[in-house]
């Protein structure tokens, strides 16, 4: 065997014992490792390239080693473009969409190919990423649950949005800053990228059911914190308490979308 050759036997026997607690088929991995190769692949950047692979194909294990890996490079990429807090959340969620989310039944991640580190290539990615959003920033509307008020259909829905339209919006907003960044970023994944359960489970290498349960679960917990914000804002009484809770739960997940885009 050829003193290459032995390097790269060597290389691929080194990616898997670098990470030995990432199950994953191996002998389509080294289809893959050969075909990036040809293009180029360093043998030195194989264990990140197993990497790669494997969270690109859904591996739970790989996909939190990948986070560790893509979280700094993320906030680094955030804090050259805008120090806001809520930009750095949104840029997560973003490149995770971006690198992981399968397009035309391919995922991002798999275009990385070994020839340098993967964190110096998830670092391109992210700032990339970061630039197109702040190209596609608009100006926030001030009042971004205007027209929900309008359109709702019950009169005495109706009524109470227009009377406390203010108060509402800043429920919501409290309520949904109250929330841990995952669920956070489940709702804004799901309300306002459209991210389907499938796609959820994918992200983040869970069932399908357990990605849709925790955005149900996320929604009701912002429900229940802006139906009790309300009720100590507005010091209304107990006799109105089912009027304000139908007002929150009436296009609830319109409402959250329009304030986390906002």
């Amino acid at each position: 065997m050829e003193p290459t050759e032995v390097r790269w036997v060597d290389a691929l026997a080194h990616a898997r014992a670098s990470y030995p607690d990432v199950r994953t088929d191996e002998a389509a991995f080294a289809v893959h490792a050969g075909e990036c190769r040809a293009r180029g692949a360093r043998v030195d950047h194989v264990a990140d390239l197993f990497l790669a692979w494997s969270a690109a194909r859904g591996d739970a294990v790989a996909l939190r080693h990948l986070e560790r890996l893509l979280v700094p490079e993320v906030d680094a990429a955030a804090r050259r473009i805008d120090r806001a807090p809520a930009f750095a959340d949104e840029l997560r969620q973003a490149v995770r969409v971006r690198l992981l989310v399968a397009e035309g039944g391919r995922v991002r991640l798999d275009d990385y190919g070994a020839r340098g580190p993967l964190r110096a290539w998830l670092a391109v990615a992210a700032l990339r990423v970061a630039l197109n959003l702040r190209r596609a920033a608009r100006p926030a509307s001030p009042d971004v649950l205007a027209d929900l008020v309008s359109s709702e259909a019950d009169p005495e829905l109706r009524h109470l949005k227009t009377l406390y339209r203010a108060e509402f919006r800043e429920a919501l907003e409290a309520a949904l800053r109250a929330l841990p960044e995952r669920e956070r970023a489940l709702l804004r994944l799901s309300y306002v990228d459209g991210i389907k359960a499938t796609q959820l489970a994918q992200l983040y290498g869970v069932h399908e059911t357990t990605a849709a349960r925790w955005v149900a679960r996320a929604a009701e917990q912002v429900a229940d914190d802006a139906r009790r914000r309300l009720m100590t804002r507005l010091a209304l009484s107990a006799s109105t308490f089912d009027s304000v809770a139908r007002m929150v739960q009436s296009n609830l997940d319109l409402s959250i979308s329009r304030v986390l885009r906002g």
